[in-house]
C-alpha cells in the first residue's frame, strides 16, 4: 500500500489502482499549509473519522466536484452533510464492526474516542490576539453544526498482505478490542494539552511496526498552532517519524 498525507487528518491510501481518502480538509487563510480542493478530485470513496468541521466541512465541495463520490460516515456526520446539501446518494451510513471492500482494499470499522480538547484561558487569550482571528467566525459557525457526538471512528485498512491502522483523533476506548501489530499506525498528534502521554498509551497498546504522525500542523489558525513532535520522536526514534506533505510512503 501507498500512503500520502495532505495536512490535518487528510490521508490517501492506495493499492494497485484503488485509492481511498480520509477526512479531506482545505487549510484556512493564514495557514502555511498549501493544500487546495483540487487535490481531492478523482477519488471514488471518502471515509470520515468523525464529524468535526476540520474533517467534513469541505466534503460538500468535494461531492460537488466529484458527483459519483461515496462518502462513508457514521450517523452524525451523515446528517450534517445531508443538511449541508450533500445528496444522500453520495452518503453511505457505516456502523462499528462493519467490513467494507473497495476493490482489493478491505476496511474494518472500529469505535474510537476523541481526544480531550485543550480548552484553557491562556489558549483563549492567544487565540484572540492572533492575526488569524478573522477565521473565528467561520470556525464558530462550522462548530455549531459539525458535531462529533462520541462517534469517532478508527479504520483498519488491509491490502496486499499489509495492514494500516488509521485514527482521526488521539484516543482509544478502554472497553474496545483493537487489532495489534499493524504494519503502520497513522497517528494524529493533536488535541490534548500534552499530546505525549496519550500518544505513548496508544502506541504501547497497539504495538505497531511503524508510526507516522498527522494533524500536528496548523491548518485552521488561530485555534491550531504547530505541535512539536520531538518528545515522541525521541521516545521512539526507530518507530515514529514525520513525513512531508504529499510524500508517498510504501507500506
Amino acid at each position: 500500500m501507498r500512503v500520502r498525507w495532505y495536512g490535518t487528518a487528510s490521508v490517501e491510501i492506495a493499492h494497485a489502482a484503488d485509492r481511498i481518502l480520509f477526512d479531506p480538509f482545505v487549510p484556512l487563510k493564514g495557514s502555511t499549509v498549501n493544500v487546495t480542493i483540487e487535490k481531492y478530485d478523482g477519488f471514488s470513496d471518502v471515509f470520515v473519522t468523525h464529524g468535526h468541521f476540520d474533517h467534513i466541512s469541505d466534503l460538500p465541495e468535494v461531492a460537488k466536484r466529484n458527483p459519483r463520490v461515496v462518502i462513508h460516515c457514521t450517523r452524525t456526520p451523515f446528517r450534517t452533510l445531508a443538511a449541508k446539501g450533500v445528496p444522500e446518494g453520495n452518503l453511505d451510513l457505516i456502523t462499528y464492526g462493519q467490513e467494507i471492500h473497495i476493490g482489493d482494499i478491505t476496511l474494518h470499522v472500529f469505535h474510537g474516542r476523541h481526544a480531550v480538547l485543550d480548552v484553557t484561558v491562556s489558549r483563549l487569550v492567544r487565540v484572540l490576539r492572533s492575526p488569524a482571528k478573522r477565521n473565528l467566525f467561520h470556525i464558530a459557525r462550522e462548530n455549531r453544526v459539525c458535531k462529533e457526538n462520541d462517534e469517532t471512528v478508527c479504520y483498519q485498512v488491509e491490502a496486499g498482505g499489509k495492514s494500516i491502522f488509521l485514527m482521526g483523533s488521539l484516543n482509544l476506548r478502554d472497553d474496545a478490542a483493537y487489532p495489534t501489530g499493524p504494519d503502520l499506525l497513522v497517528l494524529p498528534y493533536n488535541g490534548w494539552k500534552d499530546n505525549f502521554p496519550p500518544a505513548v498509551k496508544v502506541i504501547e497498546r497497539l504495538q505497531p511496526k511503524r508510526v507516522i504522525l498527522t494533524h500536528y500542523d496548523a491548518t485552521f489558525p488561530p485555534l491550531t498552532t504547530p505541535v512539536d513532535p520531538t518528545p515522541l520522536l525521541k521516545r521512539y526514534p526507530d518507530l515514529v517519524s514525520t513525513v512531508r506533505y504529499e510524500e508517498e510512503i510504501e507500506v
